[in-house]
């Protein structure tokens, strides 16, 4: 497959953005460096780190930690939104996936027989004492990744289903997982709950949102500094 070479030097590690709302708020305050475009995608990077969006679904996702593994990236943070399925979890909050079911389709070329994905222990205990520290709230628990969300809202059938295994939905999580595994590289997600499953809400949760995100790119600055 042809693939146009990244021409770039940099570190180990990287923050992947999926939604291009994050992207902007992130994009001028937790990196400084050299910018570039690459498949449709913003880069910035330097000599220690690299961060990049927006990154939208698993199979794009699947391309991009490809080239990530050949730059050398070792370690991933995933940022992005996703949808509420439980009760468990508020509009607002900043939630942990500990596990993802993979209900897209990319994940099934790089492990045929597994369906249930899990972060990095020790980056994703590694970031979770941080943001203890730092007095930055959040919540943990399991996601579905699809490729058709809207198909997803629409049928309650698949709401009972999985509303009883899961508190979220999102598009790229269990990629992210299951990618990281088959590379080697250390991965975990942090998503900011922006909408519930099965609703419809006209406007973001903008206000609860924004103070969780000025401590969590903080955070992401100092990861991409090595000082985490």
């Amino acid at each position: 497959m042809f693939l146009p070479k990244l021409k770039i030097k940099t570190g180990k590690r990287s923050v992947i953005f999926f939604t291009l709302p994050e992207w902007n708020h992130a994009k001028e305050k937790i990196l400084t460096g050299k910018n570039v475009s690459f498949l449709n995608l913003q880069i910035k990077y330097n000599e220690k780190s690299l961060i990049l969006g927006p990154v939208i679904g698993a199979p794009f996702l699947s391309i991009v930690l490809e080239v990530l593994k050949s730059l050398g990236i070792e370690e991933i943070i995933g940022i992005g939104w996703a949808g509420k399925l439980s009760v468990k979890i508020n509009r607002g909050d900043l939630f942990l996936p500990l596990k993802a079911y993979a209900k897209e389709g990319t994940s099934n070329f790089y492990f045929p027989k597994k369906r249930v994905f899990n972060p990095d222990k020790t980056l994703f205990e590694r970031i979770e004492k941080e943001m203890i520290e730092r007095s930055i709230d959040f919540k943990k628990g399991s996601i579905i990744s699809v490729d058709a969300p809207f198909v997803f809202e629409r049928k309650k059938v698949y709401l009972e289903k999985w509303r009883k295994k899961i508190e979220a939905l999102d598009m790229e999580t269990s990629a992210l997982f299951s990618i990281g595994i088959s590379l080697q590289i250390k991965v975990m997600v942090l998503h900011f709950i922006i909408d519930e499953v099965g609703k419809f809400f006209k406007k973001r949760p903008e206000e609860e949102i924004k103070i969780k995100r000025q401590k969590v790119f903080e955070l992401l600055k100092d990861f991409l500094d090595y000082k985490i």
